[in-house]
């Protein structure tokens, strides 16, 4: 087994990534749900569930039909063949174990289900461009489960438009403010204002104006940090 303190959370580009799940029942149906939104996903199975099915339909994803049971190697490696990672997601223990086997051959990253592989798939919260991995690294599917359910209560849809609005006022403020520092200081101050936070249950226009008045204020009180030549007075 892998040392478990050899793992490092990333965010990975998949896109244009092959990424190949063997197992069409439920585990494998639901690393395809995850997969297949970001990479070139292909499910290798002799049965499917219905979902798996339905994301073929769509275009979400490839089914090939192959009874695993009897595929020889070298079908196994041609499945493989050009993979970024690998899911052994089937019934049989020892099948994913053949499957993991030869994936490692490549140096391929592997996900395995039953035992902890190269590769961990956390437990994912997401909130607009606000991503959150959770995970125990396989010690523990209840913490985990649990810890997503209280963070999930916390982190709500108003994090995702606090987003686009500091992205939003960090490309006013480099126009008007100089000072990185400052900049810095002003979006601390309208994250951490309640008043702007509130404005979302109304509309994101709202809770903007909320934040421009923060900002307003502030570049009124420090008239010195504002940027030459910029009118800062005029906050639209």
């Amino acid at each position: 087994m892998v040392g478990t303190n050899t793992f490092l959370p990333l965010m990975l580009d998949l896109s244009g990534r092959k990424v190949v799940i063997f197992g069409g029942g439920l585990v494998g149906e639901r690393k395809a749900e995850l997969f297949s939104s970001c990479a070139d996903t292909m499910v290798v199975s002799l049965d499917f569930s219905e979902k798996l099915q339905e994301f073929e339909a769509s275009g979400k994803l490839r089914l090939v039909r192959l009874d695993l049971s009897e595929a020889e190697d070298s079908v196994l490696r041609g499945l493989i063949s050009g993979a970024f990672l690998v899911i052994p997601a089937t019934s049989s223990s020892s099948l994913n174990r053949k499957i993991t086997a030869i994936a490692g051959e490549s140096d391929i990253l592997i996900n395995q289900v039953d035992t902890l592989g190269s590769v961990v798939v956390p437990s994912v919260i997401k909130r607009g461009d606000l991503v959150i991995g959770i995970s125990t690294l396989g010690r523990s599917p209840a913490v985990s489960k649990y810890t997503r359910r209280r963070i999930e209560k916390t982190v709500t849809q108003d994090y995702s438009d606090m987003i686009c609005l500091q992205d939003e006022l960090r490309n006013y403020l480099k126009q008007h403010v100089g000072d990185q520092r400052k900049r810095k200081a002003i979006l601390w101050e309208v994250l951490e204002n309640e008043t702007v936070w509130s404005g979302f249950s109304e509309s994101y226009d709202k809770a903007a104006e909320y934040a421009y008045a923060v900002v307003s204020d502030y570049l009124k009180s420090h008239p010195d940090e504002a940027h030459p030549g910029k009118d800062v007075q005029d906050m639209e």
